[in-house]
């Protein structure tokens, strides 16, 4: 089993929110011996998506799209954007369309859990955003997702406990649905 992580931030340093939270994700897979791939988009150059394109597509599009293929759990995680997934997100989530002509097409059979993050207590909002898309591209989205409020996010310069056993539940619950899928 194959998970892949992916981050709709392009926050580069570790100690950021979003790659601190894709690392906790990371852990709790490897602790249970699921092959992790974290994809950060700020790893990426991802162009804005254009059907002409498709004819010649760049070396990172074609990177980002086998990550999807080869995956059989995703975690999608993004910072709550303008009630949505950051624009970065969406756009590369676009290039899924080199997937249409696959057997299966798009993430079909791919089991997908959301967390976003807000300043407020919107982060539901985002999470509804990246549910509608990954149902668009036929993946199966778990039911369970992680709302976070930056307010309580985090106890001592470290992710709080209520989060976390968020979190460990959400990776737990992607690993046996794959399993029962």
């Amino acid at each position: 089993m194959k998970v892949l992580i992916f981050n709709g931030s392009l926050d580069e340093e570790a100690f950021r929110t979003s790659r601190r939270i894709a690392q906790f994700y990371a852990d709790q897979f490897t602790a249970v011996s699921v092959e992790v791939e974290q994809l950060h988009l700020s790893d990426y150059n991802i162009p804005i998506f254009q059907a002409k394109l498709m004819d010649s597509v760049p070396e990172d599009v074609q990177r980002f799209v086998e990550a999807f293929r080869a995956a059989d759990i995703m975690i999608w995680l993004t910072p709550l954007y303008h009630g949505g997934m950051t624009g970065v997100m969406k756009n590369a989530i676009d290039w899924l369309e080199l997937t249409s002509k696959d057997t299966p097409a798009y993430l079909t059979n791919k089991v997908v859990g959301f967390t976003c993050w807000s300043g407020g207590n919107q982060a539901m909002q985002g999470i509804q955003s990246l549910d509608n898309v990954a149902k668009a591209l036929r993946a199966w989205s778990l039911p369970f997702s992680v709302a976070i409020s930056n307010a309580d996010l985090y106890e001592n310069n470290d992710l709080s406990e209520v989060y976390k056993k968020k979190m460990e539940m959400l990776a737990s619950l992607l690993v046996e649905s794959k399993k029962q899928f």
